[in-house]
């Protein structure tokens, strides 16, 4: 006797490799994380109450905490293209170098720009295989750093054994001004660089690093490229990134107090804080953002520093 047959079934086609990935590329990321939700809570709510009968309360926090977890590990990491300008003072360049050396290291580009005069930090050879990593100098006048010259050096001894108050002021004054003026002088040999600008804007730099050293030209560079910037952070010039530090509780670098002032130790260094806060912020010029900045808002030295991001 035949056997009946069932209804026949209608001939499939065979589906190949290129197809079954059409078909999982078509379904949208947000179904398949909500498949993914339901199966973590799933998991970890009937895991919870067999075990120890957990509130529904707990098991929602588990599961929240665990789809946190797998975003942060699944998420896309990618790195930034950072540019450091340190100021013409060998322990910068030292401290900016590494800093972006190591920034390197981790995926990131970066670029230090230095004074041709300032000392080349001795692991750069070293990293000459690390292709996101890049050491450029640019020509300055002098054989060495300002601020690391013996001069330099006999101005902050004379100053640190002096016990006169105006002598002190006077000396610093004079070598903040001195400062200033060579900053700024090696500042300008850098933005006269035609070739080293032109290949730094068309790199494209997300981010910047500066020295709070004439603020007036070298902060107007990454504001000139419209990326935020952060500035290095300087115990006697915290005011430059807005953290407060009150001369009168914590005494100025000039003089040997210790943080137990008398009263009128306390009202002198106050004084002498603000004495050299209004020669900082008394640089009004906007030549340099003016030049490399002339379709962005012209703004001083002081507002330049109110832009900063990070410290």
């Amino acid at each position: 006797m035949p056997l009946e047959q069932g209804p026949t079934q209608p001939k499939r086609e065979p589906l190949h490799c290129s197809q079954g990935h059409d078909k999982i590329t078509e379904e949208s990321s947000f179904i398949v994380w909500m498949k993914l939700k339901g199966l973590l809570q799933m998991a970890v709510c009937s895991a919870s109450r067999s075990r120890t009968m957990m509130s529904p309360t707990i098991c929602m926090k588990t599961v929240v905490l665990t789809l946190i977890s797998v975003q942060v590990m699944f998420a896309p990491i990618f790195g930034a293209k950072i540019l450091f300008l340190p100021a013409n003072i060998n322990s910068n360049v030292l401290f900016f170098s590494r800093l972006a050396a190591d920034l390197a290291q981790l995926g990131h580009v970066t670029r230090v720009l230095a004074p041709s005069n300032a000392r080349v930090p001795q692991f750069i050879r070293d990293l000459e295989s690390v292709g996101n990593f890049s050491y450029t100098t640019y020509l300055v006048d002098g054989e060495e750093p300002f601020m690391n010259s013996r001069d330099v050096s006999a101005v902050i001894i004379r100053m640190a054994v002096s016990r006169s108050i105006s002598e002190k002021f006077r000396i610093l004054g004079g070598l903040l001004k001195d400062l200033s003026n060579h900053c700024e002088s090696d500042c300008v040999r850098l933005v006269d660089n035609d070739h080293i600008m032109k290949q730094v804007r068309d790199e494209g730099y997300q981010f910047a690093v500066v020295n709070p050293y004439s603020t007036q030209c070298y902060y107007a560079i990454p504001y000139s490229f419209a990326i935020p910037y952060a500035s290095l952070s300087i115990p006697a010039a915290a005011w430059s990134y807005r953290v407060p530090r009150f001369p009168s509780f914590v005494p100025s670098l000039a003089f040997s107090y210790t943080d137990r002032m008398s009263f009128v130790q306390r009202l002198t260094t106050f004084v002498f804080d603000q004495l050299i806060q209004f020669q900082y912020r008394n640089k009004t010029t906007c030549a340099y953002v003016d030049r490399l900045a002339p379709d962005r808002p012209s703004i001083n030295a002081h507002q330049l520093l109110q832009r900063v991001r990070f410290t």
